[in-house]
């Protein structure tokens, strides 16, 4: 690993900060905020993933989205990283609507999942071959027209 790999983005690094807060969050008894930070960590991770891709999203559900069709889909990341990014946002939701208390396991969960998504991103960014734009091509096929029908078919 060279020196300038070894260097973290600014918005990984912003990312692993709030994955640092969501750590003190939950060791604090804070685990629905835990889950919340966990949450925005892995979407800033997914936001940093499209932006080495040209696009930008800024709802999370459309971050969730487009990270799992251009990212796992089209540049072959990880799977399990799609699934965890969407779990993290739906418990996040959950977290933050509900009355009832997140369990400390939860979050401790949350940040596992977090940490393996920003873990994975800064992976597959320091890849060149997978993470550049524009070097491979998409994975949807041409659509084809349906026949005309003639007007005596009908």
């Amino acid at each position: 690993m060279s020196a300038a790999e070894s260097v973290p983005r600014p918005a990984s690094s912003r990312a692993r900060q709030d994955l640092a807060a969501a750590e003190l969050l939950a060791a604090h008894g804070f685990s629905a905020q835990a889950v919340e930070a966990a949450a925005r960590s892995a979407l800033g991770a997914a936001q940093l993933a499209l932006a080495a891709l040209d696009e930008s999203r800024d709802h999370p559900s459309d971050v969730v989205s487009a990270y799992v069709r251009r990212v796992v889909r089209e540049r072959a990341m990880d799977p399990d990283t799609g699934r965890r990014l969407r779990s993290l946002l739906n418990r996040a939701e959950l977290a933050a609507r509900t009355r009832a208390e997140t369990p400390a396991a939860e979050s401790t969960d949350a940040l596992a999942d977090a940490r393996a998504v920003l873990d994975a991103v800064e992976q597959w960014l320091a890849d060149p071959a997978r993470s550049a734009p524009g070097t491979v091509e998409s994975t949807r096929h041409r659509v084809r027209p349906l026949p005309r029908r003639r007007a005596s078919e009908t």
